[in-house]
């Protein structure tokens, strides 16, 4: 995470103008999310970010479900791809749909290693398999090692699932690439919809398939929106909010949810919820009352996360590593002190229950 990004963070938090409008905008495309009417799902934050920068709509197709949580992780279907949120790394993953559909070929020959490379064709040692020019060419413009893996078979004819005609199709790690002679030469290498198979023969929570109507409701399924500590009388609503690179977007009288670095809750990952002090009734006022073993619930649609306090510490604005990701579950508060003052943050440190 970028140092000034955060210090900048810290400061919008703690010194916003009293007479500021609310907001929750962010000046990136990344941090608004989008509905599209073709399949009525919506995309957002780390996803629609890795989904534009790696070849968007021709690579991974439109979004078929929304964001749940599956095996642990935030996951979205893309009619041809299958994404994964690691917030323990930080990173937005593909799934190996390819490793996963090749399952069905069993002891195809193309998918028996190869010693050395067929003519006009590359060799692949990490795989041991050969990539002719067309495909490589592809797999080199679009995204490469990170969107599809290395090639997990050779090059053979297979009938389309779709469309029932026959085509010269290679297998990666990731996806499947399928030549198509009749179309335009930018169209003749076209990915396969292993997203869609991979969902329908998977069980997914029924809301996360059924169209959506509005933006806002991006990620509702896995993104807290409600905090309540009971013993000293927090209760009140997280905002869901976009990022933007270079800056935080901190909306005033409330608190946010910050997506470039925050887990979800069930899932590894640290899970940073912010708050400003210092005016009526806002979020976190009551926060330097807590205490060692001090209950809290996150609220995650219909259901409620409960943490406990593990740790209360006050720090300066330089010390951010309270940000930093981490390899298991934690949730992390954080709100400036003292009131008037604002030269120290407190954080508040909870493991699940």
């Amino acid at each position: 995470m970028n140092l000034h990004r955060i210090i900048a963070f810290f400061l919008c938090l703690c010194f916003l103008p009293l007479f500021s409008p609310p907001t929750t905008s962010a000046n990136t495309r990344a941090g608004q999310p989008i509905l599209f009417a073709e399949t009525g799902h919506t995309l957002a934050y780390n996803f629609r970010h890795f989904y534009e920068r790696q070849g968007g709509l021709p690579i991974f197709g439109f979004p078929i479900t929304e964001v749940f949580i599956e095996n642990g992780r935030p996951v979205q279907y893309f009619e041809r791809a299958r994404l994964e949120w690691h917030a323990d790394v930080g990173r937005t993953l593909v799934t190996h749909l390819g490793r996963w559909a090749a399952q069905s070929h069993g002891g195809h020959p193309a998918f028996q290693p190869v010693s050395a490379a067929p003519a006009d064709t590359t060799y692949i040692p990490e795989t041991q398999h050969s990539v002719n020019a067309v495909f490589q060419e592809f797999w080199r413009n679009n995204g490469g090692l990170m969107t599809f893996g290395f090639p997990i078979s050779e090059q053979f004819m297979e009938r389309n699932p779709q469309d029932g005609q026959e085509y010269l199709v290679q297998y990666f790690e990731r996806t499947r690439f399928e030549y198509h002679p009749e179309l335009a030469g930018e169209y003749q290498v076209l990915l396969g919809h292993l997203g869609r198979q991979h969902l329908a023969e998977n069980n997914v929570p029924d809301w996360a398939l059924q169209p959506v109507y509005d933006t806002n409701m991006a990620w509702m399924g896995v993104r807290p929106h409600h905090i309540t500590i009971p013993r000293i009388g927090v209760d009140v609503t997280i905002a869901g909010t976009g990022f933007s690179y270079g800056e935080w977007d901190v909306p005033r009288y409330t608190a946010a949810h910050y997506w470039p670095i925050s887990a979800h809750p069930g899932t590894a990952g640290n899970i940073i919820v912010a708050g400003h002090v210092g005016y009526q009734g806002t979020i976190f006022n009551q926060l330097p009352n807590v205490q060692m073993g001090d209950e809290i619930f996150l609220a995650v649609g219909q259901q409620n996360h409960r943490y406990v306090v593990q740790e209360v510490l006050t720090l300066l604005p330089s010390d951010t590593w309270v940000m930093d990701r981490t390899s298991t579950e934690t949730l992390t508060l954080i709100t400036c002190v003292p009131i008037g003052v604002y030269s120290h943050r407190l954080i508040v440190r909870a493991d699940p229950a």
